[in-house]
């Protein structure tokens, strides 16, 4: 017969369960219940951060919306800046118009830094003025930013219109 539970002090077991229950409840208290306050606070400004987040993600997604948008409505414009000015060019298309045409640069001014803005003298001659309104309306869909600028002289000769103008043209701004 084993007679080894015999040997075992009850008083002495369960004074070494009461400490070993006291040390384990000291430990817990300690280490465990301040780590579920800070879990506790970390967890609230976690919620205030994703709320933040999401509110940001969604002014972030209407933006992007917004600015697709645009991009798609101002796409002429915007590739329009890719083109470099050429008087050549210009003296082709604004022939298409009138009889004769020169363009004198009268300056480059700096516009608000972001852009460029030439300014050329155009002298033309025409037959007839509705091919300047026509001109001018054709400016819009020209590969350049192109303005054209008051004040327009027009004087007549016999057979001839011939106008003077000033036209602006916008180009990026390369030092940036």
């Amino acid at each position: 017969m084993d007679k080894s539970m015999e040997k075992i002090d009850i008083v002495k077991l369960l004074i070494y369960l009461l400490i070993f229950i006291v040390i384990t409840l000291f430990m817990v208290l300690s280490v465990i219940v301040p780590n579920v306050k800070e879990y506790r606070a970390s967890k609230v400004v976690y919620r205030k951060a994703l709320v933040h987040k999401m509110r940001v993600d969604n002014i972030l997604g209407d933006r992007n919306v917004e600015f697709s948008n645009l991009n798609s409505e101002n796409r002429r414009a915007i590739t329009s800046f890719m083109h470099k000015f050429s008087t050549d060019n210009f003296t082709k298309y604004a022939s298409k118009f009138f009889t004769q045409v020169s363009l004198v640069k009268v300056g480059k001014k700096a516009h608000k830094k972001e852009f460029v803005e030439y300014e050329l003298r155009v002298s033309s001659s025409l037959r007839s003025p509705t091919n300047f309104y026509l001109f001018l309306e054709g400016l819009n869909r020209y590969e350049n930013i192109i303005q054209a600028d008051f004040p327009i002289l027009m004087e007549s000769n016999l057979s001839r219109i011939s106008s003077a103008f000033t036209i602006k043209v916008y180009d990026i701004n390369s030092t940036k």
